[in-house]
Order: C-alpha cells, then sequence, then structure tokens
C-alpha cells in the first residue's frame, strides 16, 4: 500500500501529515526510516567512525533549554526515544538511576550510558512501548517524533508509560523542513515538523500540562557560524544563548510551510517540557 499524497490540511499545517495512516502505511514508512538517522550520519554527513562512533552536536543546546533544569530533580527511569548511542541523554546520568532505550538502530546499542544501566529496545512499527503503564519517571525525545508518522499514538503510549507527575521533555522542528513530498538533501525520505497548534492541541488532549515552551535553533546564525570556522554552534553555549534571543525574537514571523525566504527568519525548532499532571 503506497503512502498517499499530503493534503491541503496537511501542506498547511492544521494537521500533521501521517498521524492518520493505516497500519500498513505506518509500516511502509517505518520501514524507510528505520535506519534512517544513521545512515545519514554515516553516508552523507560521514561523521562516523568505524566503531559507528560520532561527535554529538547539540550538547550545549539541550543544557541550556531542558537538561539543565532536569539536574536539579531525581529520576528513577528515563524513557528515551531515538537515543542513538546515548549521547543526548548521557549528561542526565547523575540523576538518573537506570535508562530505557528505544533504538531501531542495533549498531547503537549497549549496555549503559553514562555509567548508568541501560535497556536498548527496538520500537514497534506502529509505535507501542513494550514499557509498563506508570513505571517511568521521565521521558525524553531530542529530534525523534519528526520521523514517526503516527505521533498522537506515540505521544499516548509515553503519557501511558509515565507516573503521575512525570515529564516528558522533547525537542522537535516546528516547520514541514521543505517539501517533503521530493527528495531533500540531509534530510530522511519522510521527516517533517510538527506544527506547534496541532501538537500543542494535541498533548493537552492526551492529558499533559504544557510547562514551558522554548523557540531555537534559527538556522541563519548557525549558517553564518559555520561560515566563521564554528562547525557544531549547538554545542558552543554563547551561540546557544545568542540563539535563543534572536529565535524568541522572531517568533512572530513563524511559519508551517516556509516557501519564500523572508519566512525562513524565524525559529526552526522548539523544546517543550511537558508533565503528566497527578490525578
Amino acid at each position: 500500500m503506497a503512502i498517499p499524497p499530503a493534503t491541503e490540511e496537511e501542506i498547511s499545517g492544521r494537521t500533521l501529515y501521517g498521524d492518520s495512516f493505516s497500519s500498513d502505511q505506518i509500516r511502509e514508512w517505518y520501514e524507510s526510516e528505520v535506519t534512517g538517522y544513521f545512515d545519514l550520519l554515516s553516508d552523507h554527513y560521514r561523521i562516523t567512525d568505524a566503531d559507528n562512533q560520532y561527535a554529538y552536536e547539540y550538547d550545549a543546546l539541550n543544557q541550556f533549554h531542558a537538561i539543565g533544569s532536569l539536574l536539579k530533580r531525581q529520576f528513577d527511569t528515563c524513557l528515551a526515544l531515538g537515543c542513538a548511542a546515548g549521547d543526548d541523554i548521557a549528561p542526565l546520568a547523575p540523576v538518573v538511576g537506570r535508562f530505557i532505550a528505544i533504538e531501531p538502530a542495533e549498531k547503537w546499542w549497549h549496555n549503559d550510558i553514562g555509567g548508568r544501566p541501560a535497556r536498548y529496545m527496538k520500537p514497534s512499527a506502529i509505535g507501542d512501548i513494550g514499557v509498563d503503564s506508570d513505571t517511568v519517571d521521565l521521558a525524553t525525545s531530542f529530534g525523534v517524533l519528526h520521523h514517526i508518522p503516527n505521533v498522537g499514538h506515540v505521544v499516548a503510549e509515553i503519557a501511558r508509560v509515565l507516573k503521575p507527575g512525570g515529564l516528558f521533555v522533547l525537542r522537535e522542528p516546528i516547520s514541514s523542513m521543505g517539501d517533503w513530498r521530493k527528495a531533500r538533501a540531509g534530510l530522511t525520505a519522510n521527516e517533517r515538523g510538527l506544527p506547534i497548534e496541532w501538537f500543542e492541541t494535541l498533548v493537552r488532549t492526551i492529558g499533559f500540562k504544557v510547562l514551558a515552551r522554548r523557540a531555537c535553533m534559527f538556522n541563519p546564525l548557525s549558517a553564518i557560524a559555520k561560515k566563521l570556522g564554528v562547525p557544531s554552534p549547538f554545542a558552543v553555549m554563547p551561540l546557544v544563548m545568542v540563539d535563543w534571543l534572536l529565535s524568541e525574537a522572531l517568533r512572530w514571523n513563524e511559519h508551517y510551510w516556509r516557501d519564500t525566504f523572508a519566512k525562513k527568519f524565524a525559529p526552526s525548532s522548539a523544546f517543550w517540557i511537558l508533565e503528566r499532571p497527578a490525578p
């Protein structure tokens, strides 16, 4: 069964392309994305070595917008979606007892993250999470949900496994990421960002409380930094702080489909901190 074309509602960002797919369409999408990020790092960007290691480039970005505040708490179990080798969540190790990593690329699986025990498991094609309900204190997803077709189902699964009072911390693109109906250099076949209004309506309907949302990743600044010899600007804290100021100042110009030069002068991503409220 072929993946269907996008509707006008999906192109505009009023609904999310893929979220209403049938189970067969979801499996077809999954098969094309299952190792997409690994393949990009190794084949397109060529930044993995012979042991499949890579230099993680978002440490300062994650620290500034999310992880810094999480280090004030203690968590027994952290569920991490699509965490690759675990570099994105390793800074949480001092406050986490154990990690459960949902990661399709087995080349990145290992037994610990940041010195804490880690259990890796594959995601199911339709997004079910093989973890008991009400057993996780913290869930993370740094740039993963936009690779998944049925985002609503996966977010509902995260709400299910979280304990009351548990947190879901995520960073996702908030634009279409170009025209996903054709090949785009440096991107996997199907990825597209999450429209802000659609996503926040979804999480509130599922039962989450939005504790915070912060704009980030102003692409023109990143491009300038790279031209000036800074290959990983989101690993440099002063640049991350400037990026945040520019991103917040230009939130008024946010558009889902950025089909003109002017529309590109806006933040490309956002961080959310969500809470599953206690009953």
